[in-house]
């Protein structure tokens, strides 16, 4: 449904036909003026500058990292799920992407500050993978990023039942996490065999009349080990940790989040008999901290609208439809952390992901920082103590950049220097994307952008346009591919760093393109694109 925002499309329309005529000065920073004659050549370009924070989504296979580029499901709850909407001012109640990533924004109607927090939950679902559900909590305006780690469905687990007096107990089984220090937990289900009694088979037949019976049944079984068998779905133990929101006491609080395990009823098989229904019995679900300290908050948890709450570490299902998880939270978060300044050899912009590890190796967290050199971004909800950052390779524009030690993450300022890769050179685009049916509107995108050599198999590097226009870097004598995903697909244009012995521009692309030197030398790309979706139509025009 339209918001809001569709009113300030109109008003922005309006302003920058305005401004189609005023003088000739600054013309490169006002495209509807023909830079040769100064004349007016009636195109009305809208900026989306004025949304204040953009947020990229980008899903994950948790076991290699790699994009999931499948059909998926993307939707939000909770406080502020009805301010997200699309670049064409839209709250929709899904969003459909099958390019493992989306970009959306937040309506500019809506202040964030640290004393007033934008919060949302976000719900991912793909086939073959688990749902994912993530609390986000967001301190300031500005370019965020979230990588949303989906775990594949896993093969089913069987878990054998043990007498113990007037019970039964599965998996006394002792998981280890990750940690180094080898904390450890434990998960274990339990049937009193007064529940037990209450079950009935496929056919709605009690498996027992009492528990003399179960006990005589149980006796004389030639197969006592698998009397009982009880199969979890889905079993997961290797997550990593992150920062999630989590309700504590009434307020929601960021927090560092580790899932310790997971899992679903998958069977319940009693001396062969398959259960059913548990009628008015029921399974009771256990798990015990064994290391010290313990943390914060451990036990069972369930998501709210845009939260975790912890339940304790003991749950009674009563349906064999259940599914459940095991946490744990560590609350010493600083709601603004230490500051992060990126410096360059080049004028560029950049998108550069990093990971981030514990004084003991532990991944706390994986971020993205984007924006044009030089520019200073302060952390957010993170915990204190010391930390490393380790930056990914997969921005083939750089060169590896070194690991940065910061001495406390809540604190302080740290600088990064990035080098450009050998062989790049520093050029800019002008970009205005035409509608396909109104060749008089163009948009000068502020939004996320990729490009590499066109055909190769190099990584993207990312890049943040702003007004239609963004500083790269590029090898000189390659094609390049520019894309944008707008809505759930890509639009991709292409633009060559090949000229002549003069200079001139000498290639064939598929968008109109002009290049011009600047006056610091570098090379400048005025690029006309028509878009293939019809953008006016998506913004109601």
């Amino acid at each position: 449904m339209k918001k809001i925002v569709s009113n300030i499309y109109k008003m922005l329309l309006g302003f920058v036909m305005a401004i189609a005529v005023l003088s000739c000065g600054e013309m490169f920073n006002n495209p509807t003026i023909d830079k040769d004659t100064g004349e007016d050549i009636n195109l009305l370009i809208v900026d989306f500058n004025f949304f204040t924070t953009r947020m990229n989504f980008k899903l994950l296979d948790a076991d290699d990292n790699a994009q999931i580029t499948k059909s998926a499901k993307i939707w939000f709850t909770g406080d502020n799920a009805n301010d997200i909407v699309n670049f064409s001012g839209e709250k929709n109640s899904e969003y459909l992407t099958e390019q493992g990533e989306m970009e959306l924004t937040i309506d500019p109607n809506v202040e964030i500050t640290a004393s007033s927090p934008f919060n949302y939950g976000v719900h991912v679902e793909v086939d073959g993978y688990q749902a994912f559900t993530q609390g986000i909590e967001i301190q300031s305006e500005g370019k965020k990023t979230y990588e949303l780690q989906l775990v594949k469905k896993s093969n089913d687990e069987t878990l054998t039942g043990t007498e113990d007096d007037d019970s039964f107990i599965f998996g006394a089984l002792v998981a280890k996490s990750v940690s180094v220090d080898d904390k450890s937990y434990k998960v274990q289900f339990g049937i009193t065999k007064a529940d037990m009694i209450q079950f009935t088979d496929t056919n709605g037949k009690e498996l027992f009349s009492s528990v003399a019976e179960l006990e005589a049944a149980y006796a004389n079984s030639s197969d006592k080990a698998n009397f009982l068998q009880l199969t979890i779905s889905n079993k997961k133990t290797d997550y990593n940790a992150g920062i999630d929101v989590v309700n504590v006491e009434g307020e929601k609080q960021s927090v560092l989040f580790k899932k310790l395990e997971s899992g679903s009823f998958g069977s319940l098989v009693i001396d062969g008999k398959v259960v059913k229904s548990f009628q008015n019995g029921g399974i009771t679900a256990s798990c015990s901290y064994l290391s010290s300290p313990v943390p914060d908050l451990f036990g069972f948890t369930g998501f709210e609208t845009d939260s975790w709450s912890f339940t304790g570490t003991s749950k009674w299902f009563s349906t064999p439809d259940f599914s459940y998880l095991v946490a744990e939270a560590s609350l010493d978060i600083c709601t603004t952390g230490a500051n992060i300044k990126f410096s360059s050899n080049a004028q560029s912009s950049f998108s550069i992901d990093a990971d981030i590890y514990d004084a003991d190796g532990s991944l706390i967290k994986s971020t993205n920082f984007k924006g044009k050199f030089p520019e200073t971004f302060t952390l957010e909800n993170v915990p204190s103590g010391a930390a490393t950052f380790v930056f990914r390779t997969n921005n083939p524009a750089f060169a590896p950049i070194s690991d940065l030690s910061v001495t406390d993450l809540c604190s302080g300022t740290y600088k990064v220097d990035v080098d450009k890769a050998d062989g790049y050179e520093e050029y800019q685009i002008v970009l205005k994307a035409i509608c396909p049916d109104n060749p008089t509107i163009a948009i000068a995108p502020t939004y996320s952008g990729q490009i590499r050599i066109k055909d190769s198999n190099d990584a993207w590097q990312g890049i943040d346009m702003e007004g239609g226009i963004v500083d790269v870097l590029a090898k000189p004598g390659e094609v390049y591919q520019l894309r944008l995903l707008w809505e759930d697909e890509w639009e991709t244009t292409d633009f060559s760093t090949q000229f002549d012995a003069n200079g001139n521009y000498i290639n064939t692309t598929d968008s109109k393109v002009v290049t011009e030197e600047l006056p610091d030398g570098r090379i400048r790309f005025l690029i006309e694109h028509e878009f293939e979706q019809n953008i006016c139509d998506d913004m109601g025009w």
